[in-house]
């Protein structure tokens, strides 16, 4: 049996970098690169978004999904969304931005949708429809990391409303996912003041309150439509303990962020600068390895990550980066992306062999491993993972001791 654990972030990580000075001033920043337009990535999302709004309609119903006479026209659904996602995983596809995290969870999002399209066409039905409806949580991955990219007040098509069961926070996902954030936060918010459902759904309310969360920190940047999203939780009294808790650590987080001065770095090393600090304050705030007390630290740190790695994805800073960004994503880990931390961990790794960050980076993946694996039947690494960190840990050096 696997388990997920997360890990502390540890301050032997943070010492083992070469800080650099302040961020910079700004009349000495410099503007950071950007790639060319994409008309293929863009001709491909707007298909993807098209499909979505048409399977998530029939996905949303159980009975919907597993009615004969809709078999014909789901299988063609889910056989498109599997084709528009391999074509934006193919190499030599132009993406939007130089960050990565495109490629990342393009490639991730076009194996859970091979993945669905198999077990549809095996007859697992139940299974495949559990994997399409993971697909919305791919694209808010990609779309929630900063506020790059465009944002829509309203999109003309959505999942038919006589038709679809959603759920808000299934609604909110759809917004999120087609970059209409206003209309997403408006779903979540409803969600997170239901008492309701944070009695009777409390994963849902769970899920809504940091997708919105998200939303508020990385994408809009805004102080008090983060503050709304803690006090919600807060004054919702069928809330975990744990969460409100966490709440009001975001509140002083939230104020303490209010409070600083303007930081908008815009070279190398003022992002670097700004994500070191920010990591520094994401640590001291969180108390044990699956507290989430520090997640507008972390959501802000991983923010500036990506922003570093839009920038500069070959600079001197990327390994760094990719490890800060992969230390964030093991504490927020994302619903459906649970192991997105071990693939930047690897990118660190690959794109700097040899080098003390990339041995930091193996650390917490063969860490990362090994409590994937941990569980009552005890530990058992298959063969094929054990090669792979075999072949990680000789290219990070030292070779780890494992045998084949």
């Amino acid at each position: 049996m696997r388990t997920r654990r997360t890990l502390a972030i540890g301050i032997l990580v943070l010492s083992t970098v070469t800080l650099v000075p302040a961020v910079v001033r700004a009349d000495e920043q410099q503007p950071a690169a950007t790639p060319s337009k994409s008309p293929a990535w863009s001709e491909k999302m707007r298909g993807l978004y098209k499909t979505l709004a048409d399977l998530l309609t029939d996905v949303s119903s159980s009975k919907r999904f597993n009615d004969p006479a809709n078999a014909y026209r789901i299988e063609n659904e889910v056989n498109k969304v599997a084709s528009l996602t391999h074509d934006l995983n193919k190499k030599g596809m132009a993406v939007p931005d130089l960050d990565p995290t495109v490629q990342i969870v393009a490639g991730m999002l076009a194996e859970q949708a091979k993945g669905a399209a198999a077990e549809l066409k095996r007859g697992n039905r139940s299974y495949a429809r559990i994997l399409l409806r993971s697909i919305p949580g791919y694209c808010i991955a990609c779309h929630t990391r900063n506020p790059s990219g465009p944002e829509f007040t309203k999109l003309p098509m959505e999942p038919d409303p006589k038709l679809a069961k959603l759920s808000h926070v299934e609604l909110g996902e759809f917004y999120a996912a087609t970059r209409q954030f206003d209309r997403a936060q408006d779903e979540f918010i409803e969600v997170i003041n239901s008492t309701e459902a944070a009695r009777n759904l409390p994963i849902d309310w769970s899920r809504a309150v940091h997708d919105s969360l998200a939303i508020a920190v990385r994408v809009k940047q805004n102080t008090d439509m983060a503050r709304q999203v803690a006090t919600s939780v807060l004054n919702t009294s069928a809330a975990p303990i744990f969460e409100r808790q966490d709440a009001e650590q975001w509140r002083v987080s939230i104020e303490d962020w209010q409070q600083e001065l303007p930081r908008i770095p815009r070279t190398e090393a003022g992002l670097y600068s700004e994500m070191l600090r920010l990591m520094a304050k994401a640590h001291d705030t969180q108390k044990y390895p699956a507290d989430r007390s520090g997640d507008v630290y972390y959501l802000r740190a991983s923010s500036v990550a990506h922003d570093l790695l839009q920038m500069a994805p070959n600079g001197q800073y990327a390994d760094q980066a990719l490890l800060m960004a992969g230390i964030c994503y093991e504490v927020l880990s994302p619903v459906g992306l649970e192991d997105l931390h071990q693939i930047y961990y690897e990118a660190c790794i690959r794109r700097s062999p040899h080098t003390p960050t990339a041995e930091l980076c193996y650390r917490r993946y063969e860490q990362s491993t090994f409590f994937d694996y941990t569980g009552s039947a005890g530990l058992d690494i298959p063969f094929d993972v054990r090669e792979k960190l075999l072949e990680l840990g000789g290219m990070a050096n030292p070779v780890k001791n494992i045998q084949k």
